[in-house]
């Protein structure tokens, strides 16, 4: 893979993942109690979730025509992938304000690298794609693989 010739979107979906992938290992989670302090880091619970998402988007962003953007399957199922890990990090972010001190900081590196690859996938799309085409194409390639697969048994 030459990253010079790889185009926008899939860069930035790469550096995202790349930057996602390296702060699971931070802490997430720091704190201290009676003097002795510790942290816990992403792959705990659902940050293994998060960890498979940014695996997942980083594979879709290596297959296929480096040279150009996502298709439309792939592009939608990135969109999927991406939302989830995004959603969950924003939420998760939310659901702990009232203990803000005790989160780490690979926790906020994860919520920027997840909302980051969110947005590489969205906003640098071939043109032309929207959500609806895209669910219509993913639809459309579920139907035909599922009929291949019923009709060859």
């Amino acid at each position: 893979m030459n990253f010079e010739v790889l185009h926008k979107q899939r860069k930035l979906i790469l550096i995202a993942v790349a930057v996602g992938v390296v702060s699971m290992f931070l802490p997430w989670v720091s704190f201290s109690i009676a003097g002795f302090g510790g942290s816990v880091n992403g792959f705990h619970n659902t940050g293994i979730l998060i960890f498979l998402c940014f695996v997942g988007c980083g594979i879709i962003a290596y297959l296929g025509d480096q040279t150009k953007g996502l298709e439309k399957t792939m592009w939608m199922i990135a969109l999927i992938v991406s939302g989830i890990a995004a959603v969950y990090m924003v939420f998760s972010f939310f659901r702990s304000l009232d203990a803000i001190s005790i989160i780490g900081f690979g926790f906020y590196i994860t919520l920027l690298a997840s909302l980051a690859m969110f947005f590489s996938v969205y906003h640098y799309r071939n043109a032309g794609l929207n959500v609806k085409d895209g669910f219509e194409s993913l639809k459309k390639d579920f139907e035909d693989k599922t009929k291949g697969n019923t009709t060859s048994s």
